[in-house]
């Protein structure tokens, strides 16, 4: 009993700026999974959804749960974080980007000194 108080009166008494610093801590953990990763990408923009509430397993303190600040600072640290994430396509896709350009350019450059202009 006498620690949960202690625990307590430290979830009380931290400044706001150690408890977003630990928010985004804890933060850097978070990963939704493949169903709740789709049902996001619907709508990216809706950054109050209880996907990015946090959960008792991934908080270094479980205290804090119950402190607003916390838990507003964790909410939004792990939706940046989410909106952030991209697929492996995305990838695929910035890589063909840059070979069509290269070939572009590869080409512009032939042509001109095959066929030089007068």
């Amino acid at each position: 009993m006498a620690a949960f108080f202690v625990s307590a009166l430290k979830a009380e008494s931290l400044p706001v700026d150690s408890l977003v610093k630990i928010a985004q801590s804890d933060a850097k953990k978070f990963r939704l999974n493949k169903a709740d990763m789709k049902r996001f990408r619907k709508d990216r923009r809706n950054s109050n959804s209880d996907f990015f509430k946090p959960a008792k397993n991934s908080v270094s303190d479980t205290t804090l749960l119950a402190d607003s600040v916390y838990v507003k600072a964790y909410r939004l640290a792990a939706y940046n974080k989410t909106r952030k994430r991209r697929t492996v396509w995305h990838g695929v896709w910035i890589g063909a980007i840059a070979d069509a350009a290269a070939v572009v350019v590869i080409m512009t450059v032939y042509i001109s000194r095959v066929y030089p202009l007068r």
